[in-house]
């Protein structure tokens, strides 16, 4: 699949996104960098935790590719794929 442009779920800034297997989409925003986001963690965008962008980072600098995912207590911010 080919990138579309869409506006970054955690900053707002304009970003690519390209679909993802299973269920998400992969987010290359120029301000929070790539990572993965789940359709339904992006439904529940008013859920995503303020320090997200942060978390979001921090996973990067460690060498994970973070992912944005809905669990039974929220939404929450795990390490994916080194």
């Amino acid at each position: 699949m080919s990138p579309e442009p869409a506006n970054c779920p955690l900053c707002g800034a304009a970003a690519e996104r390209t679909r993802a297997a299973p269920r998400g989409y992969l987010y290359l925003c120029p301000a929070c960098g790539p990572y993965h986001i789940s359709r339904s963690a992006l439904a529940c965008r008013q859920d995503i935790p303020a320090s997200a962008r942060s978390d979001v980072r921090l996973l990067r600098a460690y060498g994970h590719q973070p992912q944005i995912e809905v669990c039974r207590d929220g939404v929450r911010i795990v390490p994916g794929r080194r």
